[in-house]
Order: C-alpha cells, then sequence, then structure tokens
C-alpha cells in the first residue's frame, strides 16, 4: 500500500488514526514546504516508521544513523563502539534493546530516547503545510528503534494536547451545534485530560458541544478540541444536532468520574518492542512540552 496526499486534504491526526485501525506498517514520509515569507526557509524530512499500528521509530534522516547519534551526543556510548556491538546482531533486533541487554544502556536511558523520537513526531502537528507519503513496503529499520512502541493514536493525542494551532485540523472539528454520543459500553480505559474526561460525562448523544462549554465553564473551542481527540481515541462519535433536544439541566456533572482523569491505560508489549513504563507515560507530555 502506498498512500501520498498533502496536509490540506489529510490531516496527520487522521492519517495516524487510519494507521492504527489498519494495523499497518511501513514507513511514513514528510516533507514540509517552505515559507515564502521566511528567507532562507526550506523544506524538512521526517520519516516515521510503525509496525502494527504502532510508532516504533522515528527520524530526520534515512542514514540509519539518528538513534546511534543520539546516544552519542548524550554520552551514552562511542559511536564506533555501538556500531562494533551492533555487527552480525539479528536483523530483527532493534537497537536500543540489544544494547539494553549488553548493559550499555537502561529502561530509562531507552524510555529517555524513545520520547526524543516522539518530540521529533509532535512536532509535525503544527505543519500547516506539507506532502507525505505512505509506504506499506518500506522496511522497519532496527538501527532506528530502541525496542519501544506507542499506538500511533496515542501518540497523536499526546501531540494533540499541547498543539498550539489548531487552523489545520478546523475542518476536521465537530460542529459546535452537535453533540457526541459514546460508543463504548464502559469507562474508557485511555489515559485522558481532565477536561476530556468531562467532556466525555456528557457524550449522552442530546447535548450540543456549545451547552457543555457553557456548563464547563469552558470556551466553545476547547470543547470541540477535547471532543475530537475522543473521537480519535474511538470514545464517541458526533451526533448531528436534528437527532437531539434534550436540555444539559439534566445531566449533572458526576465528579467522581472527572477525578479520574489519571486513570490507567494499557500499553501492550509486540513482538520484538518492550512495554514501555507507566512512569515514562506519565512524563512524557510533561517532557514534550519543556521541548517547545
Amino acid at each position: 500500500m502506498s498512500l501520498s496526499s498533502s496536509f490540506t486534504d489529510f490531516s496527520l491526526a487522521e492519517l495516524f488514526l487510519l494507521i492504527e485501525q489498519g494495523r499497518k506498517s511501513g514507513c511514513l514520509s514528510v516533507c514540509t514546504l517552505p515559507d515564502l515569507h521566511i528567507t532562507g526557509s526550506k523544506s524538512q524530512h521526517y520519516y516515521i516508521w510503525f509496525r502494527q499500528g504502532r510508532v516504533v521509530a522515528a527520524a530526520n534522516r534515512l542514514n540509519g544513523q539518528g538513534l546511534i547519534t543520539k546516544i552519542a551526543q548524550r554520552g551514552w556510548g562511542n559511536r564506533e563502539e555501538i556500531e562494533k556491538l551492533f555487527d552480525g546482531v539479528s536483523a530483527v533486533t532493534p537497537l536500543g534493546l540489544h544494547l539494553k541487554t549488553q548493559g550499555v544502556l537502561g529502561a530509562e536511558q531507552l524510555n529517555l530516547l524513545f520520547a526524543s523520537q516522539l518530540q521529533q513526531v509532535r512536532e509535525l502537528f503544527e505543519i500547516q503545510k506539507g506532502v507525505f507519503k505512505l509506504d506499506s513496503k518500506a522496511v522497519v529499520p532496527v538501527r532506528e528503534m530502541t525496542g519501544l512502541s506507542l499506538r500511533a493514536t496515542e501518540v497523536a493525542l499526546m501531540a494533540l494536547r499541547i498543539l498550539k494551532n489548531w487552523e489545520v485540523l478546523s475542518d476536521a472539528l465537530p460542529d459546535a451545534d452537535s453533540a457526541i454520543k459514546s460508543i463504548t459500553k464502559t469507562q474508557p480505559e485511555q489515559r485522558l485530560n481532565p477536561l476530556e474526561w468531562q467532556v466525555w460525562e456528557f457524550a449522552s448523544g442530546r447535548i450540543s458541544l456549545n451547552a457543555i462549554a457553557r456548563r464547563l465553564n469552558q470556551s466553545t473551542a476547547l470543547v470541540q478540541q477535547a471532543a475530537f481527540r475522543l473521537m480519535l481515541a474511538g470514545l464517541v462519535e458526533e451526533v448531528p444536532p436534528s437527532i437531539f433536544g434534550l436540555e444539559i439541566a439534566e445531566y449533572p456533572l458526576d465528579e467522581n468520574l472527572v477525578s479520574c482523569s489519571t486513570s490507567r491505560t494499557k500499553i501492550s508489549q509486540e513482538a520484538g518492542t518492550m512495554k514501555v513504563s507507566t512512569s515514562f507515560l506519565q512524563n512524557l507530555v510533561g517532557y514534550l512540552r519543556t521541548k517547545n
């Protein structure tokens, strides 16, 4: 499968959802377009690798030196020694995982390396002009892999929570006069922030986003964005205004549900990957925010 388009036709968030739902593997190549209003502005290239719908690596080069460079820059290993250690290793063993078994890197160091790769992915969500190509036949380079992975939508949600410019996603947001309806029978197991929990509680399919915003004393735009993230997570669906008509007063806020905003999430382990630690997930958004 090969898919090419621009961000004016297809947002990165929607693309990540497609990749996860289809359990796609391969490489997503992204090329930013130069800003004609900035002297010397040039195109930039980024590469994100997926395995079975999960992000496993990211780099801004295709020479297989991205992860090794990060390790060397942090003083965690000598480039030549790393190359020697990895020489002759199985073609399916991630570099980071091999270095951990050799005692060169620890679990926390792998977490930080993977977080720095995800930081590159997060920056792509700010792109207003660019093109991309998804190649499902591309080989995932083990030299760029830490051994960690995250669901594509989990990565997208973290990026969207700190997204500054929502202009590129304006057409994808649910209408302010629409409602949202839960499509799950149980409480979400995904990691939601407080506003997302509050909005999800009103996902009855009969209360407009405008009304929810008034009830929560939040701007409509923020509620729309939270609802979009819930849609991306597969928790709710948009309901046109013609279908509902009940008043918001009939649905008081349950503070017990809101307090669950730090609830659990499940990160499964796949072949050739390691389980992401809970502490890593809890601190990742803060890490990305400090790198702005």
